[in-house]
């Protein structure tokens, strides 16, 4: 039996108002009955036919409640419709799936035949559908304290997490575990959260890190109600944290190496950048424009999308590199607004998690670290980082300046004159 027909049979129900017991009636009539319904992908028809609009069908998904309290339909068969659902984001249409698993949730088992039990083990780990017994955000936090007092992050944590960064989205994922790091005001235990954080982050590095380095650190630096947080030693953890995500996002992403898993995943936006860096070469982009400015002005600190941006790149060392890229404009941004801070004469915790991210970045460097994120930097930053004791030293100047460059080499040398 075609499953077209079995859909023609559903509508035709939908369309004279039949109920839930005379549409069961009438379809075992129409229909042959095997052992089961499931070979005919009755919960599926049904499904695909409730979910159809920008909301559930409450007639027709009345026909699937039936059919699984009546045992027409096995409880495999109606997870294994739902898992195609995975990336729905329709949020009315999300909430009727969770009710339907929380009709037969409880019941589940595999003491039927073999092919049932084989039947229910494949859909099942389509865990994130199932109805949550606490708030996402509890779940995460109870989850991440229990890894950071274990100092290991196991397989089953491992999949907790996945679940909660597709239920909650990457920007939420990222957010909050950011804000479990900077409850931890212990140096030891916030480096063993920023090692757990580094290994949790793997399971979409390049999302994660543009979150990480596009919205939550620019908001974290430019909301003065936000930088008490930043203090030693969460701030510097977190400083850490941003360079080793970064690092490893420019060294894989450069590379084409993005995982089967972050292949799947539906890319999400973070921030527009379009106008700051549009697309059509023709026209110069207001970063270009803005770099033929004087070099000297002043600079105030601002939010990425406001600030003044005359103390960027030089014109001729974005030559080289691709800003249509989303993480290389990321970067871009960041060091743009890194520079603002470093030139303000506003001083604070975020002023020290500014030297922390520069000192982890030099350090990394040092360490023979692919892939250089410090290219983004502005050439009038040499000239403030060379204040900090870590940093004032002709080995660092060196490292961190591009001496391919006539500007490179001119603002290079002036600094390490200057020691």
């Amino acid at each position: 039996m075609k499953v077209v027909n079995l859909k023609q049979a559903i509508l035709q129900a939908w369309k004279e108002r039949w109920s839930d017991y005379q549409w069961a009636i009438n379809i075992k009539k129409n229909f042959p009955k095997g052992a089961t319904w499931d070979y005919l992908n009755l919960a599926e028809a049904l499904m695909e036919q409730a979910l159809i609009g920008p909301s559930p069908n409450p007639l027709i998904l009345s026909y699937l409640k039936y059919a699984i309290s009546s045992q027409m339909v096995s409880y495999s068969s109606v997870l294994t419709a739902i898992s195609k659902f995975d990336d729905f984001s329709r949020e009315l249409c999300v909430k009727s799936l969770l009710e339907i698993m929380d009709m037969f949730c409880h019941r589940l088992s595999c003491h039927g035949k073999a092919e049932e039990c084989i039947g229910l083990c494949r859909p099942i780990p389509y865990r994130n559908l199932l109805p949550a017994k606490e708030p996402i955000h509890e779940a995460l936090s109870k989850q991440f304290q229990a890894v950071l007092r274990k100092g290991w992050v196991d397989s089953r944590a491992l999949h907790l997490f996945e679940s909660l960064l597709h239920m909650g989205g990457v920007f939420w994922f990222t957010n909050n575990l950011v804000k479990e790091l900077l409850k931890e005001t212990r140096q030891e235990w916030a480096n063993r959260a920023v090692e757990l954080l580094y290994s949790i982050f793997c399971l979409d590095t390049q999302q994660i890190t543009l979150s990480l380095l596009g919205t939550i650190l620019p908001n974290l630096l430019t909301d003065s109600a936000h930088w008490h947080s930043l203090t030693d030693p969460p701030g510097k953890a977190l400083a850490k944290l941003s360079v080793w995500c970064a690092l490893s996002s420019y060294s894989t992403h450069h590379k084409g190496q993005a995982s089967a898993r972050q292949r799947r995943r539906q890319r999400e936006d973070i921030e527009d950048y379009s106008s700051l860096f549009p697309l059509d070469d023709t026209q110069p982009s207001k970063l270009m424009r803005l770099l033929s400015s004087n070099e000297d002005e002043p600079v105030a600190l601002s939010s990425p999308g406001d600030r003044s941006m005359s103390s960027s790149l030089s014109a001729s060392q974005l030559h080289t590199v691709n800003m249509r890229d989303p993480l290389n404009r990321v970067l871009a941004n960041l060091f743009l607004l890194i520079s603002s801070i470093l030139g303000s004469k506003m001083a604070g915790p975020h002023t020290q998690f500014v030297h922390s991210f520069m000192e982890e970045c030099v350090e990394c460097l040092e360490q023979g670290s692919r892939g250089s994120i410090l290219q983004f930097m502005p050439f009038t930053m040499v000239s403030e980082l060379v204040k900090l004791p870590a940093l004032a030293k002709p080995k660092v100047i060196l490292a961190i300046t591009d001496l391919n460059l006539p500007l490179g080499r001119r603002v290079a040398a002036k600094a390490i004159s200057a020691l």
